[in-house]
């Protein structure tokens, strides 16, 4: 189901000691940033917000974007901002340009389930991988499941059920449940 509120990053962990934050993006385009963006603060999807920052400063590097944020100018403040989305209303996103589009955001939460194997997990975290993405699918006293994010294997997503349909090639269950 969607929210009234989009994700855009997940705020990491605090870098140097000016307030920087590494912050993983949840689009598909960094450029998506900019400096003067406001961001709510939300704790999970569905969360009210419990704050708001602006963005004063971008850098681009491979472990994700190092972000600065108006008031946040030590470590510490960064540290209190870790484990956090940035999310904005969904009014003001980027307009996607088709039906078969979706916001990354929106994903997180979803229930994912095999067409053989049925209920997976969760789908908490999205990995980049050589040029891909790897879905990060959790399930409470199992092993956390990754899965490429190609459309030969995840066939189809619904984001107004939250569900995820995968069908995983032979072996990848197993190579981390069994």
């Amino acid at each position: 189901m969607k929210s009234v509120r989009l994700l855009i990053g997940y705020l990491q962990r605090a870098h140097g000691v000016r307030g920087e934050i590494l912050t993983r993006s949840l689009t598909d385009d960094d450029a998506r940033f900019t400096e003067g963006m406001r961001c709510l603060l939300v704790k999970d999807r569905d969360a009210e917000p419990y704050g708001e920052v602006t963005i004063t400063n971008i850098r681009a590097t491979p472990s994700g974007l190092l972000l600065a944020l108006r008031g946040c100018e030590d470590r510490e403040t960064a540290r209190s901002y870790c484990g956090s989305y940035l999310a904005v209303n969904r009014e003001d996103a980027i307009e996607l340009r088709d039906d078969d589009e979706f916001y990354t955001g929106d994903l997180v939460g979803a229930r994912v389930i095999d067409r053989s194997l049925g209920d997976l997990g969760v789908l908490v975290d999205f990995i980049s991988a050589g040029g891909s993405e790897v879905l990060v699918v959790r399930k409470p006293g199992e092993n956390d499941v990754l899965i490429p994010f190609l459309k030969s294997i995840v066939p189809y997503v619904d984001i107004e059920t939250d569900t995820i349909e995968v069908v995983l090639p032979e072996g990848l269950f197993e190579l981390y449940r069994e």
